[in-house]
C-alpha cells in the first residue's frame, strides 16, 4: 500500500493526478445515470442508451487514464506510440460495450457479475494497452504482484459497479459511480506501482512538464465535452420522458374526472327522475282515492264535495302536469344529446327573420318572468337567417332557461347583430355571473356549476353542451364572457353560410341533413 502511495506522490504531477480523478469521478457518475436510466427504458430504445452509457464509460476509463500518465515523472525522456494509444481507447469503448450489453440483454443468471467482470478487464486491458504505447528512455520492470492485483481490483470493481446498478433500489446508481470510480483509479495507480524504469541514457532532452499540462488539459476538455454531451443527451430525453409521463398523467385524470361526472350525472339523472314520478303517482292516488270517497257520499254533501274535489283535481292536475313536462324535458334533453353523440340527428335549414326567432324566445318565458320579476327586452338588427330554427330555438331556450335558473338575475336581454363574419345572438343577464376558472368547464356535458344550486333547479348538465354541440353543427360556436359578480353575457356566432345569402347556393344541389357533430 505504501509503495502505491509513494508512487502517486513521488512520481506523479499531484495537480494532474487530482484532475484525473475529476475526470473519473464525474464521467462514472454519468455512466451510472445514463446505464440506469437505459434499465427503464424498452428494449428497442435500450440499446441505444446502452452504447451512449459504453462511449461515456470507455471515454472516461481512457481519459483518467492518460491526464494521469501525463503526470507521471519517470525522470527519463518519455513519448506515446499513437497507434497503440488509438488501439488502447478502442479497447477501452468495446470492452465497456461488451460488457454493459452482456449484463442486461444476456439471459444467463449472473450476467450482471459476468458483465461487470468483462467491464473490469477493459479497464485493465486499456491500462496496460496505454502503458505498451508508453515509450521511455529506460529499461522497463514490472512487479508481477502489483500487476495481478491491479487486474483482480478492476475485475472486482467493476462487477461489483454493474451488480450495483442493477438493483432497483435508488442508491444503487451511487454505488455504481462509486464502484466504477474506485475500479479506474485503484487499477491505474496499482499497475503504476508495478511500472518502474532504470534510465539508459538521462542525457537526453526531457518533455516539456508544461507541455504535457497543456496536453491534459485537452484530453480533459474532450473527455467533458464527449461526457456532458451524453448527460445532455440523457437530460433531454429523460425530460421528455417525463413530459409524456406527465400527459398520460393528466389524461388518465381527465378519464377519470369523465368517469365520476358520468356517475355523478346517473346520480342527479336518477334524482330528476325519481322525483317527478313519484309527484305524478302520489297526486294520482290523491285523486283515485277522493273519487271513491265522494262515491260514498249523497245530497248536499255530496255536491259540497263534488265542489272541492273538482278544485283539489284542479290543483293536483296542474302539478302532475308540471312535474311530467319536467320529467319529459328531461328526457328529451338526455335523448337529444344522445342522439348528437352518435351523429343520427340532422340540421333542416330554412330563412327565417332572427327577431322573429327571439320574440318567440321571449313569448315562451313571460309567465316566468311574471312569476320572477324579470324584464326581458330584445334587440335586433335585421338579420335574415339561413339555418335550423328549431335548433337555433333550442340553443336560445337554453341559454335563457339558464339565466333564470342560475343567474338570479333582474333583467335578461337578447341581441342580434350582424359581423363581418356572419351573425352574433348573444344572451345577456345582470345576475351573479361565473367565475373565470369555471369558463372552460361549462359546456362539458355533464358538467355543473356550483352542483348543489343546480341540483335544486333540476338539470342534467347538458343544456350548454348542447348548445354548444348545436352551434359547432352550423359551422359557429358559443363563448361566454362574465365574472363573479357581474353578470353573463353567452354569445352564439354564426358563420356567414348561416345567413339567408347561403340559401341560394344551397338551393343549387339536393336539399339533405347536415349530421350533427361534437
Amino acid at each position: 500500500m505504501m509503495t502505491i502511495v509513494t508512487c502517486i506522490t513521488a512520481f506523479h504531477d499531484m495537480s494532474l493526478v487530482a484532475l484525473a480523478a475529476i475526470v473519473c469521478g464525474f464521467g462514472s457518475w454519468v455512466t451510472s445515470r445514463l446505464y440506469r436510466h437505459a434499465r427503464n427504458r424498452s428494449h428497442r430504445h435500450a440499446i441505444s442508451w446502452y452504447l451512449l452509457t459504453a462511449l461515456t464509460a470507455g471515454v472516461s476509463i481512457w481519459c483518467t487514464h492518460f491526464v494521469a500518465m501525463l503526470g507521471f515523472r519517470p525522470n527519463v525522456p518519455v513519448s506515446f506510440d499513437l497507434g497503440l494509444t488509438l488501439v488502447s481507447f478502442a479497447i477501452a469503448v468495446l470492452g465497456s460495450a461488451i460488457g454493459v450489453l452482456v449484463s442486461t440483454i444476456s439471459t444467463i443468471r449472473f450476467a450482471p457479475l459476468l458483465g461487470g467482470a468483462i467491464l473490469g478487464l477493459a479497464i485493465a486491458g486499456m491500462h496496460y494497452a496505454g502503458m505498451i504505447a508508453y515509450r521511455v528512455q529506460g529499461v522497463i520492470f514490472w512487479d508481477q504482484t502489483y500487476l495481478i492485483a491491479s487486474i483482480v481490483l478492476a475485475v472486482v470493481f467493476g462487477a461489483a459497479a454493474l451488480v450495483f446498478g442493477n438493483r432497483s433500489k435508488g442508491a444503487g446508481e451511487y454505488q455504481m459511480s462509486i464502484a466504477l470510480a474506485i475500479g479506474i483509479i485503484s487499477l491505474h495507480f496499482t499497475g503504476m506501482a508495478a511500472f518502474s524504469v532504470s534510465p539508459l541514457d538521462i542525457s537526453g532532452d526531457f518533455i516539456n512538464p508544461e507541455a504535457f499540462k497543456v496536453l491534459a488539459l485537452a484530453i480533459t476538455g474532450t473527455a467533458i465535452v464527449i461526457v456532458m454531451g451524453a448527460l445532455f443527451s440523457y437530460t433531454i430525453e429523460n425530460r421528455t420522458w417525463m413530459e409524456n409521463i406527465q400527459e398520460l398523467t393528466e389524461a388518465r385524470n381527465a378519464a377519470e374526472s369523465a368517469s365520476r361526472a358520468k356517475s355523478e350525472f346517473l346520480g342527479i339523472l336518477s334524482h330528476e327522475l325519481r322525483t317527478p314520478l313519484t309527484i305524478v303517482l302520489g297526486y294520482a292516488s290523491i285523486l283515485w282515492r277522493l273519487k271513491d270517497m265522494n262515491a260514498a257520499k249523497t245530497g248536499q254533501a255530496a255536491i259540497e264535495s263534488d265542489s272541492r274535489i273538482g278544485d283539489q283535481a284542479e290543483l293536483y292536475g296542474h302539478k302532475i302536469t308540471v312535474a311530467a313536462n319536467h320529467l319529459l324535458g328531461m328526457i328529451n334533453e338526455i335523448l337529444d344529446y344522445t342522439s348528437m353523440e352518435l351523429g343520427e340527428a340532422t340540421l333542416d335549414r330554412t330563412a327565417f327573420p332572427v327577431r322573429g326567432l327571439l320574440e318567440d324566445v321571449k313569448v315562451q318565458f313571460a309567465p316566468m318572468a311574471v312569476e320572477k320579476g324579470v324584464t326581458i327586452s330584445v334587440e335586433c338588427e335585421e338579420v335574415m337567417a339561413f339555418a335550423d330554427r328549431t335548433r337555433c330555438l333550442q340553443i336560445l331556450s337554453n341559454l335563457v332557461g339558464n339565466a333564470f335558473k342560475f343567474a338570479q338575475s333582474s333583467d335578461i336581454t337578447l341581441r342580434a347583430r350582424l359581423t363581418a363574419t356572419g351573425f352574433n345572438i348573444e344572451v345577456e343577464d345582470n345576475g351573479c355571473g361565473i367565475p373565470e376558472e369555471s369558463h372552460n368547464v361549462i359546456f362539458n356535458a355533464f358538467q355543473q356549476l356550483e352542483a348543489t344550486h343546480n341540483r335544486s333547479e333540476g338539470g342534467a348538465g347538458l343544456g350548454l353542451a348542447i348548445c354548444k354541440t348545436l352551434a359547432i353543427a352550423h359551422g359557429g360556436g358559443v363563448t361566454v364572457q362574465s365574472a363573479a359578480g357581474a353578470g353573463t353575457t353567452f354569445t352564439v356566432a354564426m358563420p356567414t353560410s348561416a345567413l339567408q345569402a347561403a340559401e341560394e347556393a344551397a338551393a343549387a344541389r339536393p336539399r339533405s341533413g347536415l349530421r350533427l357533430v361534437s
